[in-house]
């Protein structure tokens, strides 16, 4: 019993912290913009819709619901008919483990319609920033590059 418990906590502990980051001062870039020329435009801001980013549907969520969903199914009958159950829950713990992990990881967004300063019309989508939400008539940045397009207050 105590190696299960052991198991169990770290596990726990395991999943836990793969969800932690360090705090760091100032912005934080992802590797791959590190060394990329970006272009930058600046415009207006002329419409904002709130949206959603989906989350993500890693192993971490589909391997810690088998296991979840094998140890409760597993405990249903004997012999052949407990490692049925098992299997039959280890796919359905797989199934809700996955789904809770994307909706667990999805973020709040803003879908940013711009009017640059040469006339054209673009959107971009981003999180929605830690300082609060875009509004309709703020002046910003529009840093782009192959991988994509991203906002910046002035």
């Amino acid at each position: 019993m105590k190696t299960g418990f052991g198991f169990g906590a770290l596990l726990v502990g395991a999943t836990l912290l793969a969800g932690c980051t360090f705090p760091s001062r100032g912005p934080v870039y992802d590797r791959s913009q590190a060394g990329r020329t970006m272009q930058i435009d600046t415009g207006d801001i002329i419409a904002v819709r709130d949206v959603t980013i989906s989350g993500d549907s890693g192993p971490i969520g589909m391997t810690g619901g088998g296991l979840v969903g094998h140890a409760a199914a597993s405990t249903i009958g004997r012999g052949a008919g407990s490692a049925i159950a098992g299997a039959v829950g280890a796919v359905g713990g797989a199934v809700v483990g996955t789904a809770t992990e994307e909706a667990a990881t999805r973020k709040a967004a803003q879908e940013v319609t711009l009017k640059l300063s040469d006339g054209s019309t673009v959107m971009v989508v981003e999180a929605t920033p830690k300082e609060g939400a875009y509004t309709v008539g703020e002046h910003v940045q529009v840093l782009s590059s192959g991988a994509g397009s991203r906002l910046r207050r002035l």
